[in-house]
């Protein structure tokens, strides 16, 4: 937590420290993904799919509880999207299942979800609903839009020059990686930062929970992926 008040300039610089700092983290955690035998990638993959599960839910509820405004609509806009436009076969969890079909997951692993993952995820729809929504703008308008996308491309890039996946890249549904990694992702964290620059213009008051989110966000999506790495990538040990 930060000692001093932020205005709106500070919490922006903070908030691009943070992303780059994520990216970092994130390099260097993914570096591994490619010497993962093939079980391992795909237990490690299974683990995504609960955030895209939780995701979509604590969106909705961010969405209800937000007023009108450009950020609920746009977020409401990204909602529809993630739950595929009305089409069920394009929600992203069941693209993402396919993905994880197309690699060799068997459909008796979807449901395998980390203990410690299901609780950091619980966890954080518990926090949506006992804190103000400008807590919820942080924790999943940012944290969801902005630091989830730098995770994914990092992950995406790694895990691609995986020789399985090398080996088998014709016969992979790679559409939510498409849709996750490319520009439409890009543009949509550029249109969730422009929005809730404007939200905190209208209300400058909204500014200490909305950075409280965000910090609860970085600090529960990088104990996530530690928790990933700690099951199916675990650090050598060094003989002594």
């Amino acid at each position: 937590m930060h000692a001093q008040p932020m205005n709106r300039e500070q919490f922006w610089r903070f908030a691009d420290a943070a992303k780059e700092q994520t990216e970092a983290l994130a390099v260097e955690r993914m570096k591994i993904l490619p010497t993962l035998d093939v079980e391992a990638l795909r237990g490690f993959c299974i683990q995504y799919r609960f955030f895209t599960i939780d995701y979509i839910s604590d969106l909705a509820l961010l969405v209800a509880r937000l007023p009108f405004g450009g950020l609920r609509s746009l977020l409401g806009q990204i909602l529809t999207e993630e739950l595929g436009e009305g089409d069920p076969a394009r929600a992203h969890p069941t693209v993402y299942d396919r993905f994880l079909t197309s690699i060799g997951v068997e459909p008796a692993q979807l449901s395998r979800v980390l203990p410690a993952n299901e609780r950091i995820l619980q966890g954080l729809t518990r926090d949506m609903t006992r804190h103000p929504v400008a807590y919820g703008v942080g924790l999943r308008g940012m944290g969801g839009e902005c630091l989830c996308q730098t995770y994914l491309s990092v992950m995406f890039d790694h895990m691609r020059t995986h020789p399985y996946l090398q080996a088998n890249a014709d016969t992979i549904d790679w559409e939510f990686w498409t849709i996750h990694t490319g520009e439409e992702d890009i543009i949509h964290g550029e249109l969730t930062r422009a929005a809730i620059d404007e939200y905190l213009r209208h209300d400058p008051g909204v500014l200490p929970e909305l950075a409280r989110g965000y910090e609860r966000s970085i600090s529960a999506w990088n104990l996530f992926w530690q928790n990933i790495l700690d099951t199916y990538a675990p650090p050598l040990e060094v003989a002594s």
